[in-house]
């Protein structure tokens, strides 16, 4: 029996569920809500973007897709071009910890601001 490789991406905008590109994860095989120390901008071009600088807390979605799912979203997110992409640690509610790979965009455009409650859904 032959086995799907899968890699779990954490998703802050966009590809989360019931947002204009979670098409792209539609094969999806689990989504988690979770937690990372950054700060989240609106770029004003439609799509968030994540920085690592600690400014609170965003809130993530975990996507778990297959390997060959992935390589549709690095086009999505512009990667390496736009974005790039970072394996970081996420929190559940329940203190429980995961790997995920996040995209952090390499330059934030001038207009960017900040979203304070660190939830794209809740901008």
């Amino acid at each position: 029996m032959r086995t799907t490789e899968t890699i779990v991406i954490a998703a802050y905008g966009t590809l989360r569920e019931g947002e204009s590109n979670a098409r792209f994860c539609r094969n999806a095989v689990s989504r988690r809500i979770a937690k990372i120390q950054g700060t989240l901008y609106d770029t004003g071009w439609g799509f968030p973007a994540f920085s690592p600088e600690p400014c609170g807390s965003v809130t993530v979605e975990l996507i778990e897709i297959s390997l060959s799912d992935w390589a549709e979203v690095d086009r999505l997110e512009g990667y390496p071009r736009l974005y790039d992409r970072e394996l970081l640690d996420f929190v559940f509610e329940n203190g429980a910890s995961a790997q995920a790979w996040i995209y952090i965009m390499n330059q934030l455009p001038k207009q960017a601001q900040v979203i304070p409650s660190g939830d794209w859904k809740i901008r």
